[in-house]
């Protein structure tokens, strides 16, 4: 096995450090991310492995290269006689799509063979491993005897593909930093030429005029996309490449696999037009109508992310719903309270929603962390995957997608794991000093938050005031209330540690919730925004106090006029301005997918206006039901209508959006059902304190 140039720099920086290095450090050193050099230093293990060394990974320290004798002279003289080869079979397919991608006319064979130095049958089975994918993304690959290869299909979906790999292959380290020719792989230099490198910063400065202030609240993934998009455009423009002039009767091709124009934008054509002039004076360069209305389509898509009528960060139910569905089944099979880390749900849905694009679109997904993660996480993996299966039945995750997941969950257990703030410790061991130390040791390896402030006998331990410790662990029994103490060995199983980590956040920590204490100036578990806090409470308050339930005689009424009656009823209660105006949106939210909580018979319906006053939701009780289909003859009977301001604090949308993901619990929708106005204000004050709770508690940690 070889190794690659940059692989091969690595190996030379660990070797001129023979103490541990941290992966920004190499990344510094070499010109890529520390994202790219760990998924390097996956290769290098390989490597290593048959030279009998390692890669040493010690937490919060670095990496190191570990020989078992120290002697790191065999791996130095293997580098002196090793050459490095350009391509991993992986990176070679990749260049291969790259040169296709980028090449007008049909490439040989032979030529590839010679580019890629390998022979011509390797070019064709790439070809073979190649073809899907190519068809995936709406291209055709032509091979022909005399001919050559090359990829066939519209220029608008010609750019997509060269974006998408782009997208797939780069990161901010390679767009904003360092030239396509200084250092990276030869795939990453090939696709850096395809979009555009050095114009990157002239497309992004132009394309920040002063009233596309909504760019500002893209998320970073989707600015990036479309600042690839409009460089690859450019680049195209410059070789010759234009999108087609749409024939009689048709759409332009720069709508090819494009989205609908949304019925709210707030993007008129003479942006585009603003924005490709701009580009005109200072790339020299000339745009078309259609190459115009190409770019308009462009700002539409990513704008269309940010709707105004949107008013859940997250509000696609169905998705929530494939989130709730795979943490359920993962807290039953690994025991670990995984509902209760809203961290976990927000990384989740955040994650999600563009895996759950690429699998629908069938599109190659890559973890270049696959094999490290089994390999550190075997059994999580495993759960993870059966996990999977069970929650979305009829879905195919590959392997590469269920190590993400695995991520998310084992960070999840770190952080449920954890205890959140310091916890004053007695220990009491009654067989010597030997034992008490052995346990102190134990304690503290997998404890980090408890402080021993003092070994005692079991005599001093029962009068020692309470107010200086918060628990007692002993290895006998003691004359102390239950609840007071906790029973251990002194060697700490790792039974023993998951129990004693439950005691502790149900009784120790509980008991401090109820009796909080002080330590010097302020409480441990002080939000470090209090002010933020508060806003949280009140809008609790507010949000939960106005909550009205409403029996809607709906009968013989279509969906916009049940839609419309609901809205003069909030009217009525002084939360909006224009019934007519806001029911038009809801309709529109609507018309972009069901609002369906699904397996129920409740929706979601939820809008933003400056129509608006204040946040608000109701539940009205139908008479008739709506959205009846023949897929779906119930409908939906019971409609929770969540509304709020164009301009909405984030404490806001915090409670709306946690008052959203509560629509996934049997409980709420249960008490939903029963439309009992009283039950449910309760449930929701229950719900929403322990809310504010969790963010007072990851606020102080």
């Amino acid at each position: 096995m070889s190794i690659t140039k940059r692989q091969r720099e690595i190996v030379e920086f660990l070797l001129e450090h023979p103490h541990e290095v941290t992966a920004g450090e190499i990344a510094v050193e070499v010109k890529v991310s520390a994202r790219t050099v760990h998924r390097e230093l996956l290769m290098i293990e390989q490597w290593l492995e048959p030279l009998g060394m390692r890669l040493e990974k010690k937490s919060g320290t670095g990496i190191r290269i570990y020989s078992g004798s120290d002697d790191l002279s065999t791996l130095r003289q293997k580098l002196e006689g090793n050459e490095y080869v350009e391509f991993t079979p992986e990176e070679r397919k990749l260049f291969m799509l790259c040169i296709l991608l980028d090449e007008a006319e049909p490439v040989k064979l032979l030529a590839l063979a010679s580019d890629l130095k390998v022979t011509v049958s390797t070019v064709t089975t790439d070809l073979d491993d190649l073809e899907s994918r190519i068809r995936q993304a709406g291209l055709k690959l032509v091979r022909r005897r005399g001919y050559g290869v090359k990829i066939t299909g519209s220029e608008a979906i010609h750019r997509r593909a060269i974006a998408a790999l782009a997208l797939e292959m780069l990161d901010e380290s390679d767009l904003f930093g360092r030239q396509p020719e200084q250092g990276g792989s030869l795939v990453n230099q090939k696709l850096l030429g395809m979009i555009g490198h050095s114009d990157v910063l002239t497309i992004e400065n132009a394309l920040w005029q002063p009233d596309i202030e909504w760019l500002e609240k893209i998320p970073e993934r989707q600015y990036m996309k479309l600042l690839i998009q409009l460089s690859v455009a450019v680049v195209r423009i410059r070789r010759g490449f234009h999108i087609e002039r749409p024939r009689s009767g048709t759409g332009s091709a720069a709508t090819a696999g494009k989205v609908t124009e949304p019925h709210e934008t707030r993007v008129p054509v003479f942006m585009a037009s603003r924005l490709c002039s701009v580009l005109s004076s200072q790339l020299g360069m000339s745009f078309s109508e259609e190459e115009q209305h190409y770019f308009h389509q462009l700002l539409m898509e990513t704008e269309q992310q940010l709707l105004s009528s949107s008013l859940l960060p997250i509000d696609d139910l169905i998705l929530m719903d494939r989130v709730h569905s795979l943490t359920d089944q993962m807290q039953k099979r690994a025991g670990y309270a995984f509902h209760e880390d809203r961290l976990l749900r927000e990384g989740l849905i955040a994650h999600m929603i563009p895996v759950m694009e690429r699998l629908e679109a069938h599109q190659v997904i890559r973890n270049p962390l696959l094999q490290q993660i089994r390999k550190d996480y075997d059994i999580l993996f495993e759960q993870v995957k059966a996990s999977v299966l069970q929650a979305w039945q009829g879905t195919e995750v590959p392997d590469e997608e269920i190590g993400f997941l695995v991520m998310h969950f084992g960070a999840s257990i770190e952080r449920l794991r954890a205890l959140k703030q310091d916890i004053r410790a007695i220990v009491v061991c009654n067989s010597g000093i030997g034992s008490s130390r052995m346990l102190s040791s134990r304690l503290s390896k997998e404890f980090p938050e408890i402080q021993i402030i003092d070994s005692v006998s079991w005599y001093e331990a029962a009068r020692v005031p309470t107010e200086e410790y918060d628990l007692v662990l002993s290895t006998v029994d003691l004359p102390m209330e239950e609840g007071q103490y906790y029973k251990v060995s002194p060697l700490l199983t790792a039974d023993e540690s998951e129990r004693l980590r439950h005691f502790i956040k149900t009784t120790t920590l509980q008991r401090q919730h109820r009796k909080p204490r002080e330590t010097g100036d302020e409480a441990p578990n002080r939000y470090s925004d209090p002010d933020a806090m508060e806003t949280t409470l009140l809008e609790i308050v507010r949000v939960i106090g106005k909550f009205q339930v409403h029996a809607l005689d709906n009968a013989h009424l279509d969906f916009a006029h049940s839609v419309l009656a609901m809205c003069k009823i909030v009217h009525r209660a002084g939360v909006l301005k224009d019934p007519g105006e806001v029911a038009r949106l809801l309709e529109v939210r609507e018309s972009m997918g069901s609002q369906k909580i699904p397996g129920t018979r409740l929706a979601l319906f939820h809008t933003r206006s400056e129509s608006i006053y204040r946040p608000s939701i109701n539940l009205f009780q139908l008479e008739e039901p709506l959205l009846q289909t023949m897929d779906d003859p119930e409908g939906v009977s019971h409609v929770l209508l969540m509304l709020g301001p164009k301009e909405l604090s984030k404490e806001s949308l915090e409670v709306l959006s946690e008052i959203s993901a509560l629509l996934l619990q049997e409980e709420m929708i249960a008490l939903l059902g029963k439309g009992n106005r009283d039950e449910i204000i309760h449930y929701l004050s229950r719900e929403l304190v322990g809310f504010y709770r969790s963010k007072n508690e990851i606020g102080g940690h």
